[in-house]
Parts: C-alpha cells; sequence; structure tokens
C-alpha cells in the first residue's frame, strides 16, 4: 500500500488556509474600516449614526465584492501554468 506524499497536501492545505485568512481579514477590515471612518464623520458633523450607518453597509457590500475578485484571481493564478518569459534580443 502505497502513501500519497504530504508535501502537496500541505502546499494545497497552507494556500487554502492562505487565501481563506487574507479573504476573512479583507472582509472584516473593510466593514470595520466603514464604522470607524463614519463614526468619525458623524463626531465631527454631528449626525450620528446616518453616515456611520451608511459607511458601514458600504463596506458590508463592497468587502464580498473585493474578497470575490481576489479569490478568484488567486485560483486563476493557482491552476494555471505561469507562462514562460521569453529572452528577448
Amino acid at each position: 500500500m502505497s502513501k500519497k506524499p504530504l508535501v502537496g497536501d500541505l502546499g494545497d492545505a497552507a494556500w487554502v488556509l492562505g487565501v481563506g485568512s487574507q479573504a476573512g481579514i479583507t472582509l472584516a477590515g473593510l466593514v470595520l474600516a466603514g464604522l470607524v471612518v463614519g463614526y468619525l464623520i458623524d463626531r465631527q458633523l454631528g449626525t450620528l449614526p446616518w453616515i456611520t450607518l451608511v459607511l458601514t453597509l458600504v463596506g458590508a457590500i463592497a468587502g464580498p465584492i473585493l474578497v470575490y475578485r481576489m479569490v478568484t484571481r488567486a485560483v486563476h493564478a493557482r491552476i494555471e501554468p505561469p507562462e514562460e518569459k521569453q529572452d528577448i534580443g
């Protein structure tokens, strides 16, 4: 009975963990950034909570869009073979 090499499995697992953690941090960061920036603007203008709500929603809507783009770009880069660079001259 032959065993599969662990190197490929660990490499794939590390890649998935890397992309997944980057996606989670991006999503949470955008929502948190919208919340913080909105709160600071609201506090200056005295319009609490309206700008905070709007910017938090903008972060919550933009986050999944950016995560989708990031993950699809990473998957395509992982699947497609690297292009060979041609020597000029």
